[in-house]
């Protein structure tokens, strides 16, 4: 009679706490996460930070956090434990963090990710599931808990550049030096460029900015660079396709060489003849400009370019020759050039235009 007791008296002690946390369980308790920078460079590293707190009397035994996030925000595999479980598959991985909380308690956990790929990732939402004191799991709900993070494209260092590119690049950096800019006659002013003589310094500028500044003379000459990149993968002239890695690696060239060129004072814009997410013109022309605005605005536009074609190079480079296009310093970024597309790029040239180009997919042509 003893035993049946008990058991009755354990049963009802059982179903009575597993009541308690189906229908409090879920009472205040608040959920956050956010990365410690906004934005960052494909390769790097940043924190995504979680904050729970239960803001009420009832003690949480667990209470483990899942969601589902993009493949190429990439956990460290070493700091798995526990309280931390990451499951990847090729696109997406599922990230549960478990958590025993105290009533009227926060906690704050911090993950390192490593930032595999270019893009825009937004976490929207996260299912919780509260578990007894028994340990069994007694109720499951879903929670907001948005945030974004942008990757960039990978920069490369000067060095991995071609030499043919740099050589191109530092010409038309030097161009508005071809007059020496030793006239009177000032068109404002800019950061100043090694090379540049301290007679030039705009003193009352430098002063007011916090940034050392030139004065720019007016020149007949000026240096932008108009990267052009494309997104073409088929070449249908040699019936082959190139890998979709050719591709971000134009991309993390052409950001690389806009990085450059705009911070060592020059001015540059892109032309893109793929699909950018969010824009609907065909082809995406960004005119050149200076400045770190101007650039951020590239390299975020950038994190969204894909290699989906919207209209062939070779229409692009005849639009540029009907428009007249002239004394144009163009940088062209493909995986390959098509017979048809060398002549159209000699046709811009001997329109009086400097135009190079740099060909990633350098295998012959069966």
């Amino acid at each position: 009679m003893a035993v049946v007791w008990l058991l009755t008296v354990f049963a009802g002690v059982y179903l009575a706490q597993r009541l308690a946390f189906r229908l409090w369980g879920a009472k205040g308790i608040r959920y956050e996460r956010f990365f410690s920078e906004p934005y960052v460079f494909a390769g790097q590293r940043v924190i995504l930070s979680e904050r729970i707190a239960n803001a009420k009397l009832l003690p949480l035994p667990w209470i483990r956090v899942e969601t589902m996030m993009p493949s190429m925000l990439r956990f460290d595999s070493a700091g798995e434990n526990a309280e931390m479980r990451v499951s990847s598959g090729a696109l997406l991985q599922n990230h549960a963090s478990l958590f025993s909380m105290s009533p009227f308690t926060r906690v704050l956990r911090k993950h390192e990710v490593a930032c595999v790929r270019r893009g825009i990732y937004r976490l929207s939402s996260v299912t919780c599931t509260v578990g007894d004191a028994l340990g069994g799991s007694t109720l499951t709900f879903g929670m907001n808990a948005e945030c974004e993070l942008t990757v960039l494209p990978r920069l490369k260092e000067p060095g991995q550049l071609p030499v043919s590119v740099r050589k191109f690049m530092q010409s038309v950096l030097s161009m508005s030096e071809a007059f020496r800019e030793d006239h009177e006659h000032v068109a404002g002013v800019r950061d100043y460029r090694n090379g540049d003589s301290m007679k030039q310094v705009n003193w009352s500028a430098t002063a007011k900015t916090g940034r050392l500044l030139v004065n720019k003379r007016e020149s007949m000459t000026d240096n932008d660079l108009i990267v052009m990149l494309n997104a073409e993968l088929m070449d249908a002239d040699a019936n082959r396709r190139v890998m979709p890695e050719v591709f971000e690696d134009a991309v993390s060239y052409a950001a690389s060489i806009l990085q450059s060129l705009i911070g060592g004072g020059g001015k540059a814009g892109i032309i893109f003849n793929g699909k950018v997410i969010g824009r609907d013109e065909v082809p995406l022309r960004i005119e050149p400009r200076s400045g770190r605005e101007h650039l951020f605005r590239l390299l975020h536009l950038m994190a969204v370019f894909e290699a989906e074609v919207r209209r062939e190079l070779s229409f692009v480079l005849e639009e540029m020759i009907a428009s007249g296009l002239r004394n144009a310093n163009l940088l062209l970024i493909t995986a390959f050039l098509t017979p048809k597309q060398k002549q159209l790029v000699d046709h811009l040239r001997h329109a009086g235009n400097r135009v190079e180009t740099l060909i990633l997919y350098r295998e012959a042509i069966a």
